[in-house]
């Protein structure tokens, strides 16, 4: 009797430890995919959310006259569009599907407003949207690297919400009147050094607030809609 008791005891505790090591294991499982975050409507939205970055770049290399804003626009531009099209080969490869890019109709007053604008006024203006639509993607970059299934996706999103938030702190600089320093892509930096950057910081900087958030906004909605 006491030696089925006993075995009885060992097959107990061997089916707890099984229960233990499969619970130990459960964090690294989420880690890999959390059943909450959605990564095919990550991609899809990302895609939309990239495009309208390049729209907003391309309009600034072709308006700004600082050279190191210049150069920073070309970065964004070239880094986002190959992003875009990384993710609509992912979208094909992981989920058949694919994703045409477009810029959401609610961000069209935003860029009608800064079609208006030149000079000073238009390189804080368009700081102040890049840095604000930088911003609201950077929470879904979050999650996306903690949680996306695919590692190739979580090393792209923890590179995303790395290059956005410096370049937050660039445009920044530049709604300060303060120059930056950029890679202009052939070896050589770009950096503002006219008196010119640096007059009227104050000044625009007081017309940050609400309107900075104008049309960036109805981008950061369609990421959080998951």
């Amino acid at each position: 009797m006491n030696c089925r008791i006993t075995s009885v005891g060992r097959v107990g505790a061997a089916l707890l430890m099984a229960a233990g090591l499969a619970l130990a294991a459960a964090p690294a499982a989420v880690a890999d995919g959390d059943s909450e975050f959605n990564e095919k409507e990550f991609l899809a939205m990302t895609v939309d959310h990239h495009f309208g970055g390049v729209h907003m770049a391309e309009m600034c290399v072709q308006k700004t006259t600082r050279a190191d804003l210049k150069g920073l626009c070309s970065e964004i531009k070239h880094t986002q569009s190959k992003e875009i099209a990384t993710m609509r080969s992912w979208l094909k490869a992981w989920y058949s599907t694919d994703e045409t890019p477009s810029v959401p109709h609610e961000a069209m007053p935003m860029m009608h407003e800064l079609e208006g604008l030149s000079g000073r006024a238009f390189d804080v203006k368009l700081s102040q949207h890049f840095a604000q639509h930088h911003r609201e993607f950077l929470p879904e970059a979050d999650k996306c690297r903690k949680h996306a299934k695919h590692s190739e996706l979580r090393d792209l999103c923890d590179t995303m919400h790395k290059t956005q938030t410096e370049e937050i702190g660039k445009f920044e600089a530049v709604i300060a009147g303060k120059p930056i320093t950029v890679d202009t892509g052939n070896g050589g930096l770009a950096t503002a050094s006219s008196q010119d950057d640096v007059t009227g910081g104050a000044g625009w900087l007081a017309a940050a607030g609400a309107t900075a958030a104008l049309g960036t906004a109805a981008l950061g909605r369609r990421l959080r809609r998951q």
